[in-house]
């Protein structure tokens, strides 16, 4: 039966796959662990750390069951998910955004796990093999189990904490930018005054400079004046 050989080679390389995703899984977890704000975020990584323990000894099993050694093929597709999570959770500040950023990304993981898991399992049905079957239903209940909790905690407060951070920071930029437009309105009105103030003294000037020049005028004498001081010296 061609088939059923190529299916249970196809298992066999999903269960590796699932080996090593597990295995980035509880190197990946402690860092989201630590870097939660909110304690029962925290709990929950840390809660998972310890079913993710358990679920690569039920792949080994499962690959013993199977006749083949507990050995791991890369999983790429883990390897990318936990990569952009690491990204969006290194560019923000600790807080409720934060939690966020981690539970969208944790649940991404979980919702490859789970669609990995249901299908090992369905092929491990198909061919018979029960206790592989069994083994990965286990690990799938727990998997889905994370997820919902993470839904909990991110309905129960956090979303809501982080559009709050959200707003609080486009408050503080409206007053920002704000006290700028004050700031730079208030230098205009301040050079515009200081420059009407020149040219009113400026135009006060001029009047003052014509009649001291008329008055010098007025005081230099006649030419008939000069003329007779002229004949009696």
């Amino acid at each position: 039966m061609p088939e059923a050989i190529s299916l249970r080679r196809h298992l066999i390389d999903e269960l590796r796959d699932l080996l090593d995703a597990e295995q980035q899984l509880t190197r990946a977890l402690p860092k989201f662990a630590e870097a939660a704000a909110t304690p029962p975020l925290k709990q929950a990584f840390q809660k998972h750390l310890k079913e993710t323990e358990r679920h690569l000894d039920r792949l080994g099993q499962a690959l013993a069951a199977l006749g083949e050694a507990p050995r791991a093929k890369p999983c790429v597709g883990m390897r990318g998910l936990l990569a952009e999570g690491n990204q969006m959770v290194g560019s923000s500040p600790k807080g409720a955004l934060r939690d966020a950023i981690m539970i969208s990304a944790a649940q991404k993981v979980e919702h490859y796990e789970m669609a990995s898991y249901g299908t090992a399992r369905t092929y491990a049905t198909v061919l018979g093999e029960k206790a592989v079957a069994r083994l990965l239903a286990q690990t799938l209940k727990e998997e889905k189990g994370a997820d919902q909790v993470l839904t909990k905690i991110a309905e129960e407060g956090i979303n809501q904490e982080a559009a709050e951070e959200w707003h609080s920071q486009q408050d503080d930029s409206i007053l920002m930018r704000t006290a700028e437009w004050a700031g730079s309105t208030a230098g205009y009105a301040s050079r515009e005054v200081s420059r009407g103030l020149r040219a009113a003294a400026s135009t006060l000037r001029l009047p003052q400079i014509r009649s001291a020049k008329s008055a010098a005028g007025s005081r230099r004498p006649s030419t008939s004046i000069r003329r007779r001081a002229t004949k009696k010296r």
